[in-house]
């Protein structure tokens, strides 16, 4: 098996631990799992936070993800696109390359400290890896830190 092939696996296991952890809709999982559907958690203010949308209904957004995917060889899973201080941000949570980091990324993430790739849409210098504190949000996912 090839290793997009085990990438895409073991993002399937993530997104199945933000099924049972944090309330996802299983619907994004069974989607990515046989469309290849990625979708994303929308913020707009702290009454309305987790909404759910296809990453493929924004070019801009598919384009970020691609060009990730490409140069950090990494599957982008799903996603989280919230305003901060520092600009609009889109968090990417992403399967690496690197098998052996595996393990421990899923137990980041069932403690909702995923390592994600912060894209700032304002400012995208700032952009970087980092890790960042996630919560459940009307069925979707949203950064609380």
């Amino acid at each position: 098996m090839d290793t997009k092939q085990l990438q895409k696996q073991e993002a399937i296991k993530r997104l199945k631990i933000l099924q049972d952890k944090f309330g996802l809709m299983e619907t994004v999982t069974k989607e990515f799992e046989k469309k290849d559907t990625l979708y994303y958690s929308e913020y707009f203010n702290r009454n309305m936070q987790g909404i759910l949308y296809w990453v493929s209904n924004k070019k801009s957004l598919s384009k970020i993800v691609k060009e990730f995917e490409e140069k950090h060889k990494a599957l982008v899973y799903h996603a989280i696109l919230v305003p901060t201080v520092f600009g609009n941000t889109f968090n990417l949570l992403y399967v690496t390359e690197e098998k052996k980091e595996w393990q421990e990324d899923k137990e980041q993430l069932k403690e909702g400290l995923p390592l994600v790739y912060v894209v700032n849409l304002d400012d995208p210098v700032c952009s970087e890896f980092g890790g960042i504190q996630i919560g459940s949000a009307n069925g979707g996912i949203t950064r609380l830190s």
